[in-house]
């Protein structure tokens, strides 16, 4: 089969969330047995440069075209590409493909990619990991960008793909037939979690004791993520005098939080809360940490937090199951149906309702062995890559 992915960041741009983790995961596996190729741009947080040029780069067996950007800058304000030699150049090699797989639509290579599908009778797949509606930030711009663009994608792709129900329903709502949607969840790579680091190695890096209790995000700081709301609860958590058993005889000084990933524009707000609440002791900011490094907080943390004011999947979270960790997400988030009493609790958009649930996992070992239990069964059953693949692949037959 001969598959073309669309994507408007890349591999390896990592800092750009999980939607270049998911596509890069896509394409990878695809790339076994298909002919398959990537169209993406040079963006990322510093511009992405390639020794031998652009075109047919390498990727890990992945074969890539990076168009370059006019204005790095302009990319990372607006999302938009400026990729002038995308039109020319897609319009010519769109024809040796079969199919095309968009990830997210609210840009310009896939404006360029769909027009010229269209034009050729060529099937395309759009999978919009997580922004169908135009909703957060910069809601003006996508609703205008809908207008003119968005909607046309929407409603001329053959398939879409959401990740969970309720994207269905958001899907639903931009007026794409029902028939036309399939739910293909997110997975992780089994193979890279069999080998898994001992424990220890992070908390020896970071001066972390082998029985404090240590809480763990991942993921891009930005407002969006709720890091907030997890320092508030964290603070209340350490501070709290109560006469609960669980948390009573606990020394403050033995529960650490740890914050991994890369400033998405929020980590000055919290390096302030973190000084405003004295918590310089407890709190580890580590910056981003990718592959066996986060491998290694992973398996040294006791519980996985993931506190969004909206996420419709948890990649990470899913990782932290593959390491046998218990999560706790807030139900802002698709997947807490699933999560909650089975591999982990969610919890209300509020501190106490967060701090409770972090709270019951950490000082219940019995619950938390269950939930980090139920979790990599889970991940062997469903949310791995090679069973999602398959569905896709069988998907795109269907198309074809």
């Amino acid at each position: 089969m001969k598959i073309l992915h669309v994507a408007h960041f890349f591999y390896p741009c990592l800092s750009a969330g999980g939607v270049v983790n998911a596509s890069y995961q896509i394409a990878s596996m695809q790339s076994r047995d298909n002919d398959v190729k990537v169209i993406s741009s040079d963006s990322c947080k510093e511009r992405l440069k390639f020794p031998n040029g652009r075109y047919d780069v390498d990727v890990d067996g992945i074969k890539v075209d990076y168009f370059r950007n006019l204005s790095n800058g302009f990319k990372l304000k607006t999302m938009l590409d400026t990729p002038l030699a995308a039109p020319f150049k897609i319009r010519k090699d769109i024809k040796d493909y079969g199919i095309v797989h968009i990830h997210e639509h609210r840009q310009t290579l896939a404006i360029i990619a769909s027009y010229f599908a269209r034009k050729n009778n060529i099937p395309y797949i759009v999978q919009a990991h997580g922004s169908v509606l135009p909703f957060f930030q910069k809601e003006g711009m996508k609703n205008f960008f809908d207008k003119v663009f968005g909607f046309k994608i929407l409603h001329n792709a053959s398939c879409v793909f959401a990740l969970t129900e309720v994207e269905k329903e958001q899907y639903l709502k931009m007026g794409v037939d029902e028939e036309r949607i399939e739910i293909v969840p997110l997975g992780i790579n089994l193979e890279e979690y069999e080998d898994l680091p001992s424990f220890g190695a992070f908390r020896s890096k970071f001066n972390i004791a082998e029985h404090d209790k240590l809480i763990l995000f991942v993921g891009r700081i930005h407002e969006i993520k709720g890091i907030d709301l997890l320092i508030n609860s964290f603070n209340d958590l350490i501070n709290q005098s109560n006469d609960k058993k669980s948390s009573k005889d606990i020394d403050s000084s033995s529960i650490k939080l740890a914050i991994v990933g890369p400033d998405d524009g929020y980590l000055t707000k919290l390096e302030d809360m973190i000084k405003e609440y004295s918590l310089e002791e407890n709190v580890i900011i580590t910056g981003p940490l990718y592959n066996e490094e986060k491998q290694e907080a992973l398996v040294d943390c006791d519980v996985f937090v993931m506190p969004s004011k909206y996420e419709s999947f948890t990649t990470s979270g899913l990782e932290a199951m593959a390491c046998s960790k218990p999560l706790v997400l807030t139900k802002n988030n698709h997947i807490h149906d699933w999560v909650d009493g089975n591999v982990g609790l969610a919890c209300d958009d509020n501190k106490d309702s967060l701090r409770e649930a972090i709270e019951k996992i950490l000082f219940d070992e019995e619950m938390s062995l269950i939930f980090a239990e139920n979790g990599r069964k889970l991940i062997k059953e469903k949310y791995n890559w090679d069973i999602i693949n398959n569905q896709i692949l069988e998907i795109y037959n269907k198309i074809l």
